[in-house]
């Protein structure tokens, strides 16, 4: 610097001369400067300019800014000679430290949560600087994810099936969104964006969830895993599920559709079983003939196309009571089986170690509907009634095969004490029913089993498919 330094020193009321609080010094501009010593270590802290020229004004303006604070920032508010002395001592703490890209983001972190910055950091290395859409890809690649890796070796389920989903939605919608943007630049703004977007498009909250799901969770695992500095998932609010209900037929509806002509038997038999014991379509279709006991059914396994056999949803083998028109129909159907294997499926496909589509079973369920409402029909034409008496539009009540599941259990509520129901239906979405052990006791099943039995005796008619 040049120009001639002035001291200013502090004289007590008892004359004493303490240590000196500024310096002032012109420079080639003219205008004076004033370094203000930090009081804690006595080290000049940074240069300010008086935007003056002559030193008894820029004296004044000095000793102002040591009564009422050093202006900062924008706004130039005062701060304390304490506070600036800190916040310089941090400044030049960060300059001359060795840091690294992972320093750089957490302080920029801080920052952020302290609402004193607003921007997106970019490391320049390190493993969150890779692209989201390429950490996504391989995030939810089943053979290559460290994620699902560790959930299995930690004795976790995580189907195939799971993953090819996540995966569809990823290349279909995520990566569209995201772009080139790096996994350490994703936002909070970001993922509420991304929620709007998505509720513009009237896509069902459920599927909303779902597809932000396929971006949190990696996010929050590559927080944990100390990739990203912070989880920018913290403080969303996911959407409440308003979705369509599915539809149930009612106990007219169902006499009149297992009364119908089926032209597939395996359709009959699989909604035959689904009404009588709630078990869902991938049970059935994972059905063996080892399965079929004297009066009850094993339900160990679940049938999905990309996972193959798996364990039953909730991880809950159970047995169901079968009633006597069930079980005759799964042996009837078993003996249609061209395939001379060990424990054959009971649902058959042309392949021996492959069960039936389930499109199949479900196509079938809704042609037999079709045929109740063209029967219905023409009976209403003859008589020339207004309305025929039964007409299923299964497309606006979103009837589908899992509807059986919903009958089943509707009916089993009216009659029997709702846990027995929910331990035998291998419902578990209440907490009280967690503690339950896979298998379900034998005393509920026979109960349930007999009282549904009667309930159905009107129902359902005692007949095979042709």
């Amino acid at each position: 610097m040049n120009g001639k330094n002035y001291e200013k020193a502090h004289v007590s009321p008892e004359g004493v001369t303490m240590r000196r609080e500024y310096y002032l010094h012109k420079r080639k501009n003219g205008i004076f400067y004033v370094e203000f010593i930090n009081p804690e270590n006595g080290k000049k802290l940074s240069a300010r300019s008086t935007g003056e020229t002559v030193r008894s004004k820029a004296e004044a303006k000095a000793e102002f800014w040591l009564l009422n604070g050093i202006p900062t920032g924008r706004n130039r508010k005062p701060r304390p000679i304490e506070e600036a002395a800190g916040t310089e001592s941090i400044i030049k703490s960060i300059r001359r430290a060795d840091l690294n890209p992972d320093d750089a983001l957490r302080i920029v972190s801080i920052l952020k949560n302290l609402s004193l910055i607003d921007i997106a950091a970019v490391k320049n290395t390190g493993k969150g600087a890779v692209p989201f859409a390429d950490f996504l890809l391989t995030f939810w690649d089943y053979d290559k994810s460290e994620y699902i890796r560790d959930k299995i070796a930690h004795g976790q389920s995580f189907h195939k099936s799971h993953a090819r989903e996540c995966m569809n939605r990823v290349k279909s919608v995520l990566i569209p969104f995201f772009g080139d943007k790096k996994l350490n630049c994703i936002t909070t703004d970001d993922l509420k964006k991304l929620s709007r977007q998505l509720s513009d498009r009237r896509l069902a909250t459920s599927t909303i969830n779902q597809i932000t799901l396929c971006a949190r969770t990696p996010l929050k695992w590559a927080y944990e895993q100390k990739i990203i500095p912070e989880n920018p998932c913290i403080g969303l609010t996911s959407f409440s599920i308003t979705n369509e209900k599915r539809g149930i037929l009612n106990k007219a509806e169902v006499k009149a559709v297992f009364a119908a002509d089926w032209k597939d038997k395996g359709a009959f038999v699989a909604s035959l079983l689904a009404a009588t014991t709630g078990a869902r379509l991938g049970e059935i279709r994972a059905l063996r003939r080892s399965d079929i006991g004297e009066a009850t059914l094993n339900i160990a396994k679940s049938y999905s196309a990309f996972d193959g056999l798996k364990c039953p949803k909730n991880s809950e083998k159970r047995f169901v009571h079968l009633i006597p028109v069930t079980k005759d129909a799964l042996l009837d159907l078993l003996k249609d089986n061209p395939h001379d294997t060990a424990d054959p499926f009971i649902f058959y496909s042309t392949l021996p170690d492959k069960p039936c589509d389930g499109l199949i079973l479900l196509n079938g369920f809704k042609n037999a509907m079709d045929s109740v409402n063209a029967v219905y029909m023409e009976a209403a034409k003859k008589e020339k009634l207004d309305k025929p008496g039964i007409q299923i539009d299964y497309k606006a009540r979103n009837v589908v095969f899992h509807s059986w599941r919903h009958f089943f259990c509707t009916l089993a509520d009216n009659e029997i004490d709702a846990k027995k129901v929910k331990k035998v239906s291998g419902h578990l979405s209440d907490d009280v029913f967690k503690h339950y052990s896979s298998h379900t006791d034998e005393n509920d099943v026979r109960e349930v089993g007999k009282v549904l039995e009667k309930a159905l005796e009107n129902i359902i008619p005692f007949k095979k498919a042709g």
